[in-house]
């Protein structure tokens, strides 16, 4: 049974987002692990670097809390980057304290903050570091975390300390510096892959939307040609049929020869709006026809038109060399369309069709219908001659359909190779 409601996507749908989503949960999880566990063992490490130099207890000890505080808060700093940024300055900015959980949190200000907080948000670890690596300048040699690795002899006097205190400016500078210049970097990355994607998104609709125009015009295209073929027949088999019943008394031998004229007429137009059903159904080929629709079939439609009562005077002056297969199509397909027109609104105006060309010149077509016989006729569409326009001007060539003086001219040039 068919079902009426809607839907559900099958079960095997919903596991699909897992390898895009959980290892960049995973990842991010363990990124603040490694940066609240780093800030807590850098944290203890300064604190007993600072007690064991002399600094006292009641600094060591505020220094070491508010840095505690600010290592957990860093589980926080992407949710709440300024807030964190404000708690992990507040230790190295006054007390004896690591400014490792302030460089952490600036980095998450600054992947996502590009204003004047920025700036500020900078100045304020830029500040912090420097007081950290100041106390940190006054310790002895083997207390400090910038010549931690140097050795003191056994026996020997404890070195004094004798960096300039610039160094502890320009430390400061080339950290902060840097926590900035990653996270810049990586956030540009980030956006560049945003767009990116979006791009690529952009193209994937724009191929589909490609493919539905072109779907469109052909099919748009088939139409014409259905209603060039209906119009052609249809026109044919009511001026047949006309004459016949006007006729009707003539000998039996007319009157058959007519009947079979319009079967034949009925049947060709059958076969081809099969072929363009055909087609539009997806199950034919485009290129096939029942008969030739190029200058081939010229001189068929011109004795079409006169086995239906239309006065055609035909000139065809072109070289043995091959056509283009669009515009031997196109030309015969204007030729069709001019003399079904005249046939329907010109009934007993002479018709003059001229088909000239060679491969220099191309391949002009014109067709002349006078139009000063008062008779009885009734406005079409213009839905023919448009889709004839189109296909000319498609094909690379111009197209023309105007009345002068007592004629109406239908003309078309186009390239001889096209």
């Amino acid at each position: 049974m068919i079902p009426l409601g809607p839907v559900s996507p099958p079960a095997s749908s919903w596991p699909q987002k897992a390898p895009t989503a959980a290892p960049g949960r995973v990842r991010r999880r363990l990124v603040t692990v490694a940066a609240v566990a780093a800030s807590l063992f850098l944290t203890m490490m300064t604190a007993g670097l600072a007690g064991a130099a002399g600094t006292p207890v009641w600094n060591v000890s505020l220094g070491f809390i508010l840095n505690v505080a600010a290592a957990v808060a860093l589980v926080w700093r992407h949710q709440h980057p300024i807030r964190v940024l404000a708690a992990a300055v507040a230790g190295p900015l006054f007390f004896a304290t690591d400014a490792t959980a302030a460089l952490i949190a600036l980095y998450a200000v600054a992947s996502v903050v590009r204003d004047r907080r920025l700036l500020v948000a900078t100045g304020a670890v830029w500040a912090a570091c420097v007081v950290s690596l100041l106390y940190d300048s006054s310790r002895r040699r083997d207390y400090s975390a910038l010549t931690i690795g140097v050795r003191v002899p056994e026996d020997g006097p404890v070195p004094e300390w004798d960096l300039p205190i610039w160094v502890a400016f320009l430390v400061a500078s080339v950290l902060v510096a840097l926590v900035v210049a990653v996270a810049v970097q990586r956030r540009t990355s980030s956006q560049l892959s945003v767009v990116a994607t979006a791009l690529d998104d952009q193209t994937r609709e724009s191929e589909v939307m490609r493919a539905e125009m072109a779907v469109a015009a052909d099919r748009a295209r088939i139409a014409r040609d259905m209603h060039d073929t209906l119009a052609a027949t249809l026109s044919r088999i009511s001026l047949t049929a006309g004459g016949l019943q006007v006729n009707s008394t003539e000998s039996p031998e007319r009157v058959a020869n007519s009947a079979s004229l319009i079967q034949k007429t009925a049947h060709d137009g059958l076969d081809e709006l099969k072929r363009i059903i055909g087609v539009l159904r997806g199950g034919g080929d485009a290129g096939s026809a029942s008969g030739a629709q190029n200058l081939d079939g010229v001189s068929d439609l011109v004795a079409s038109a006169r086995s239906a009562g239309v006065y055609v005077t035909s000139f065809v002056d072109v070289p043995p060399q091959p056509v283009g297969p669009l515009s031997g199509h196109v030309a015969y397909r204007v030729v069709r369309e001019a003399l079904t027109n005249a046939s329907r609104h010109a009934v007993g105006s002479p018709v003059g069709l001229s088909v000239q060309g060679s491969p220099d010149d191309g391949l002009r077509v014109e067709i002349r219908t006078r139009t000063g016989i008062p008779v009885p006729s009734t406005d079409g569409t213009g839905t023919g001659l448009r889709g004839i326009a189109e296909a000319v001007t498609g094909a690379g060539g111009s197209f023309g359909a105007d009345r002068i003086g007592d004629e109406f001219v239908v003309n078309a040039w186009l390239p001889w190779y096209s």
